[in-house]
């Protein structure tokens, strides 16, 4: 099947597996219920007659909610992006899904499945270590192998994960993309297991299912160490500015500044709001343009709301005030930082904001955010959340701190040449990672 028909067909399988997949094992308590999360969807923009074996993600059905030894049917596809067919029993040239780390580690028995040898569950995997073998006997170039497997859910309640990877068997490994599937296995009496620590990111761009204390979210995130990138916090306008400001769209800042990835930085006052008559996309927020190397806003530091500043590490305010009226903070050299409210987490705990913020801000819709915990910066846009929710879900990933970002309309994110979310509106300040 050509990649043309699969893309026509895809969100029609995923909406099929989200509907049809995941039954479980009659449970032996009735209060306890399963269910199947929303499937994720293809990205766009997929390469393709790359030299030799390669694959890229193209979609998986939801994560699933089990009881107890419940059994849920999981789907994943992967795009052929080589240039060399795979051809199903024929050592060298098969594709299969491997188990991954960190959970079970590469190669190693999964509690969530296998085919009964050394130990593991009996559901029906090609091994103990390999999830599952290409379905046709023929991908070639530019087309979709969709694969499945059964994952059972362990007695214990709890959170677990399964990771894979694909690879033809006997020559070489596939791209790892981070694909994994959360399963979340209730209490008997159909609770939701106590939360246990923060649920491992893979690195690059995942759209994920985000289980919080607050219940599960959808999160566009992407993440990655410090080391490895530089923040940079840039705004389309050189000087302060009140009124018909300029702006423009993440993608335009990501290419000016041979950036990898991008999102929307803070609130602003867009030209389709009727109240912003006379000050069209202005925001009321310090911004540290990290081309000038100087303040944009710069009296708006003098305030209430919250700061991150980037200078290799990062370092949080809850309050900006405090940054601003310290000569010594205010000498020293950053090369990113950015004013926001409300302050998501600090020191690991969600900062309790409510009563200071707005009726929007409460009520549920697209919210964006950034993160950090001493290695890593998160860029995040969560779906259907209140800010407060939003926070737990950066919670919910590791960050430990967290700043609140601009979200409904205005959210955008861009990473590797394509929007993720977005394109939004046009951008009066935006944040990027570039990389060496």
């Amino acid at each position: 099947m050509g990649v043309s028909l699969i893309a026509r067909v895809t969100g029609v399988l995923l909406l099929v597996s989200t509907l049809v997949l995941g039954q479980p094992a009659r449970p032996a308590n009735a209060a306890c219920a399963a269910s199947t999360g929303p499937g994720i969807p293809a990205p766009t923009g997929l390469p393709s007659g790359i030299p030799g074996f390669h694959a890229r993600w193209y979609g998986q059905s939801g994560y699933p909610t089990l009881c107890p030894g419940g059994r849920s049917t999981a789907t994943v596809a992967y795009f052929n992006s080589g240039s060399l067919g795979w051809v199903r029993g024929r050592l060298g040239e098969a594709a299969y899904l491997d188990t991954w780390g960190p959970e079970p580690g590469q190669d190693q028995i999964s509690p969530l499945g296998g085919d009964g040898t050394a130990g593991s569950l009996a559901t029906g995997w090609p091994r103990y270590n390999r999830i599952a073998m290409q379905p046709a006997p023929y991908v070639g170039p530019g087309q979709v192998a969709w694969f499945q497997f059964t994952i059972q859910a362990p007695l214990t309640p709890g959170y677990y994960r399964l990771y894979l990877r694909p690879l033809i068997e006997g020559a070489t490994w596939l791209e790892d993309f981070g694909v994994f599937w959360l399963i979340t296995v209730l209490d008997p009496d159909g609770s939701a297991p106590t939360q246990s620590g923060a649920v491992y990111s893979p690195l690059g761009y995942s759209d994920l299912s985000v289980p919080t204390a607050r219940g599960a979210v959808n999160a566009h995130l992407i993440k990655e160490r410090l080391t490895d990138v530089t923040v940079r916090t840039l705004t389309a306008n050189s000087t302060d500015c009140t009124s018909d400001c300029p702006a423009k769209p993440l993608a335009q800042y990501v290419s000016e500044n041979g950036a990898y990835a991008g999102m929307n930085g803070t609130y602003l006052c867009p030209p389709d709001y009727a109240a912003c008559a006379g000050k069209i996309n202005s925001y009321d927020y310090a911004v540290y343009n990290s081309n000038l190397r100087r303040w944009i806003n710069r009296s708006a530091l003098i305030g209430q709301n919250s700061l991150l500043t980037f200078n290799g590490t990062a370092t949080v305010y809850r309050r900006s005030f405090v940054y601003g009226q310290n000569a010594s903070l205010m000498n020293a050299p950053i090369t990113a930082a950015i004013t926001m409210f409300p302050l998501l987490l600090q020191s690991g705990a969600v900062v309790d904001s409510e009563f200071e913020q707005t009726a929007v801000q409460k009520t549920r819709g697209t919210k964006g955010a950034i993160g950090v915990d001493g290695t890593y910066v998160y860029l995040a846009i969560v779906s259907n959340a209140t800010v407060t929710e939003s926070a737990y879900a950066l919670q919910a990933r590791g960050a430990r701190d967290a700043l609140n970002l601009d979200g409904g309309g205005t959210s955008a994110m861009y990473v590797s040449g394509a929007y993720t979310v977005g394109p939004g509106r046009l951008l009066p300040n935006a944040i990027v990672l570039t990389k060496p």
